[in-house]
């Protein structure tokens, strides 16, 4: 019953692990994102470059709403990442907790092991010491 537990155990730790896996892949496309989003809000041009008072006003309302997306972006980012870690946090309890599980199965099989063997010394000295008594009688 404890060996049915384990394998079921077991399986939710691989699907924690798919999990953790997917999340790690989130993450990384977030951080992404939040990268090219910044290249892209570096890349703008600059007033500088601007003549037209009409096109510095349009350019400073867009890296207004640029900056703002980019912050919403690192935001998305960071949440991404915590929830991978906590993930990651789960796998390692659930591998933990598997652990302790094998290492009680493994704990139960050597004390059967040792019972046989016990039961099964103890069959061979009951034997030695029926053939001695039969040898004492017959002797």
């Amino acid at each position: 019953m404890l060996k049915k537990y384990l394998q079921t155990q077991q399986d939710n730790f691989d699907i924690m692990r798919s999990r953790h896996s997917q999340l790690q892949r989130q993450a990384e496309h977030e951080q992404q994102r939040s990268s090219l989003l910044t290249q892209h809000i570096n890349s703008m041009e600059t007033s500088r470059q601007m003549v037209c008072s009409l096109s510095l006003q349009n350019l400073s309302g867009l890296k207004v709403i640029m900056h703002d997306m980019a912050q919403q972006q690192q935001h998305r980012s960071l949440l991404a990442q915590q929830e991978a870690a906590m993930q990651q946090q789960a796998c390692s309890k659930q591998a933990a907790y598997n652990l302790a599980i094998e290492q009680v199965l493994e704990k139960r099989r050597q004390r059967q092991i040792l019972q046989q063997q016990r039961r099964e010394q103890k069959q061979q000295d009951e034997l030695a010491m029926q053939m001695y008594q039969r040898q004492r009688v017959l002797g």
